[in-house]
């Protein structure tokens, strides 16, 4: 991973304190391991269409992957505890991909997951000057269609869209700055952009 400047996103919600975190690959290292207990999970495994088994040296690996095509990956935290990961992939001028986890299955479906997408994107928009972000979805994970949704992402078969998608039948979505900005104002007044220091 190399040496850039990185950010990090606060939000303090009634369900607590909320922490998008841009991270080193120390940082990455640290929590590898709870990492791989929510990517090899039976469910999150299936919804992310993963077929193998993953080990915390292949997550640091991922996490450097990530970083190395240009993209943005993310810890994400309540109240200080690792609750799944996320990531602005293939950021290319003004557009990218966006592909989150909640990795504890006791979390999911609580909200948690529109609450740190809305953090995500509050980086994308605003941190990183991005215009559209992009994602591509497995059919059976209808609860990720939902998510995104929720947050204001519409079905997008154009050709731009299209090129994100990791398989034919993956359904593909997109969303523009104006209408995030628009629909999520609330919240985005209380949401916290900063870059962290250089390491």
């Amino acid at each position: 991973m190399t040496t850039r400047n990185r950010w990090s996103v606060e939000w303090s919600t009634p369900v607590g304190r909320l922490t998008v975190l841009e991270p080193t690959r120390e940082e990455v290292s640290a929590v590898a391991a709870p990492l791989v207990v929510y990517y090899n999970e039976p469910h999150n495994q299936a919804m992310m269409a993963h077929e193998s088994m993953m080990t915390p040296q292949e997550v640091v690996e991922h996490f450097a992957r990530v970083e190395a095509d240009h993209g943005r990956p993310l810890l994400l935290y309540l109240d200080g505890r690792l609750m799944g990961d996320a990531d602005l992939r293939h950021v290319d001028g003004k557009k990218a991909e966006c592909a989150i986890m909640i990795g504890d299955r006791s979390q999911q479906g609580k909200g948690l997951g529109t609450r740190f997408l809305t953090m995500v994107h509050a980086l994308a928009f605003g941190g990183l000057g991005l215009e559209c972000v992009y994602c591509s979805i497995i059919p059976a994970n209808e609860p990720s269609q939902r998510l995104f949704k929720r947050l204001g992402y519409v079905r997008d078969d154009s050709p731009t869209a299209r090129q994100y998608a990791d398989v034919p039948d993956d359904l593909t979505f997109s969303l523009g700055r104006k209408e995030f900005t628009t629909a999520h104002a609330a919240e985005l007044a209380d949401i916290r952009v900063s870059e962290r220091p250089k390491r």
